[in-house]
């Protein structure tokens, strides 16, 4: 009995540890640091090892996400559109929700004619004449349709109010989450300019690292196995992985700032990556008038760390002569 209660005390404490592991903040802690040392194999082996381990956790949890996402957001449109409907005096029901996203265009056309028959008390006579007038005809027609609404407004000041507030409130929500991801996407401009002026460098320094390994091959090939004995092969080996060492030696301190830089501006942007869930759900509660949450917030976090870590795994000298 006792080794059973401890069995199922590490599973739940495992589960525990996982439920935590996949938060950003301890991915951030979590994180590997790209060293000089890489450029040798072993440690180069273990570092990609470890950055290997943490992508397939965050790239799982980012899976359950968005996944749990997609369901919960499933019918969401449908359901704002019925509760703005509604907002906007428009009795409509699921039923009628459905229909009228598989319906025809003239099946929509008539639903339509329905509901400004319902809101504004017209009747079928009236509606089909509106719509069989001159284009001067319907404007004339929409000036005295809106002259009459606003006269009602004045006079029942307090009947949209609600539904204004609430179209207000949808307008700050998404004005704000526009701004966030305007600043999100400026940073991250920032470190795709970065990398591409590295890629150039790297390359540059990719044609140097090729010159310096014919170089060995030139001066070693007219030296045979007997001038330099059992030493030729590693004398000739060590030469090389003397050209790669100055390769990833000059490339890996440049690569490390500019993801170092990158990786502290994460850090810098993580609640903004998390108000920006949080945006989406209060929206989502705005548009449709329910109490519903459709994400997890941390998810957009996550996937900014999951793209550093995929950089991580792309070392700028991924060569196999290091010893």
């Amino acid at each position: 009995m006792k080794s059973k209660i401890t069995t199922l005390f590490f599973i739940f404490f495992g589960l525990v540890l996982k439920a935590q592991f996949v938060n950003p903040e301890i991915v951030v802690n979590e994180m590997p640091v790209i060293t000089i040392s890489v450029c040798k194999k072993e440690v180069r082996e273990q570092f990609l090892k470890q950055v290997y381990k943490l992508k397939t956790e965050v790239d799982e949890e980012i899976t359950l996400r968005r996944s749990k996402y997609k369901t919960n957001s499933k019918g969401m449109d449908e359901q704002a559109a019925k509760n703005m409907m509604k907002q906007s005096g428009y009795s409509v029901s699921d039923a009628d929700i459905q229909k009228m996203k598989n319906a025809s265009k003239e099946e929509k056309k008539a639903m339509a004619m329905a509901m400004m028959q319902q809101n504004m008390n017209m009747s079928v006579d009236e509606a089909k004449k509106v719509s069989k007038m001159s284009k001067d005809g319907q404007k004339a027609w929409a000036e005295g349709m809106s002259t009459e609404m606003m006269a009602d407004a004045q006079a029942n000041p307090d009947k949209n109010k609600a539904a204004q507030k609430n179209n207000m409130n949808i307008y700050e929500l998404a004005q704000e989450q526009s701004q966030l991801a305007q600043k999100i996407q400026l940073v991250t401009r920032k470190f795709d300019e970065q990398l591409e002026e590295f890629n150039k460098l790297k390359e540059k320094i990719l044609n140097e690292f090729e010159a310096c390994l014919k170089k060995v091959d030139k001066d070693y090939e007219n030296k045979t196995n007997n001038d330099l004995g059992d030493t030729y092969a590693e004398s000739i080996s060590l030469q090389k992985n003397a050209c790669y060492q100055n390769y990833c030696g000059y490339l890996t301190p440049k690569y490390k700032v500019i993801l170092l830089e990158r990786f502290n501006d994460m850090i810098a942007l993580g609640d903004d990556y998390n108000r920006m869930d949080v945006l989406t759900n209060e929206l989502a509660i705005a548009t449709t008038g329910t109490d519903k949450k459709v994400i997890d917030p941390g998810l957009t976090y996550l996937e900014a760390l999951l793209d550093y870590i995929v950089h991580l795994q792309d070392l700028p000298a991924p060569y196999f002569l290091t010893k």
